[in-house]
């Protein structure tokens, strides 16, 4: 049971984090890269020869450390990779990296809902304003819950990724609330939680697991759920 009890009609709007807080990506993302490493050993051999998966993940991070502006994009950070390993063996083809790309994409977008995900967001539907707020590239539309969400932002289209404020301004402006009129939902300590708190949002962190607040960590959530079905509770005060 959530802890927080706000008062009917206090939260106009709800935004949700989306890997691991409406979805788990555990193996998701492990299986789109290796589904991208066997098209690329089709179409450039000589990439699958020198680079596995684990190998092209260390390229990742370099390449994050040379281009720190790309960490707000995880779309152009992965095609930097791709070009670089591509461009390593030979091979110049842009349109080569954007059908690699794709492969990842479509892996990346076979996500498996929790139970609990689809559920709520049909209960919060005409209630409250709701969004996606996701520092990641996954659509809700190629996902199919597009019905479900008023407005989305991402830290591609901002510019920046949680827990920077623009994040959480930005859906606060699409939402057409104040910061202390809407919950944001999410997984992570730092990015999810302490971006929103900082922000004046109501905190709720999703802790489905049942772990401890870490130490580092200098602020706590206003609230943690162990389901998203409290989530719904929070709404209806």
């Amino acid at each position: 049971m959530a802890e927080l009890i706000l008062p009917p009609g206090t939260v106009r709007a709800v935004s949700f984090d989306l890997d691991f807080t409406l979805w788990d990506l555990t193996n998701v993302i492990p299986a789109a890269e290796e589904r991208t490493m066997a098209f690329l050993a089709e179409r450039a051999p000589e990439v699958a020869a020198r680079y596995d998966a684990a190998a092209m993940r260390e390229l990742r991070d370099v390449v994050m450390a040379e281009q720190p502006g790309l960490r707000h994009n995880l779309t152009e950070l992965r095609k930097a990779c791709m070009r670089r390993a591509l461009e390593s063996v030979g091979y110049r083809d842009e349109s080569l990296v954007e059908a690699a790309f794709d492969v990842f994409l479509e892996g990346r977008h076979r996500v498996h809902m929790y139970d609990d995900a689809v559920p709520t967001l049909k209960r919060l539907r005409g209630q409250v304003a709701v969004g996606a707020v996701t520092n990641g590239n996954a659509d809700i539309d190629r996902i199919g819950l597009q019905g479900f969400f008023d407005f989305r932002v991402s830290a591609i289209d901002v510019g920046a990724a949680k827990p920077d404020r623009l994040v959480f301004e930005a859906a606060c402006h699409r939402a057409g609330v104040a910061p202390h009129q809407m919950l944001h939902v999410g997984d992570e300590p730092e990015s999810d939680v302490i971006g929103a708190a900082r922000y004046g949002m109501v905190a709720v962190w999703l802790n489905r697991s049942g772990e401890l607040w870490p130490e580092h960590v200098e602020a706590v959530p206003h609230v943690q759920v162990r389901s998203l079905d409290e989530v719904v509770e929070l709404v209806q005060g």
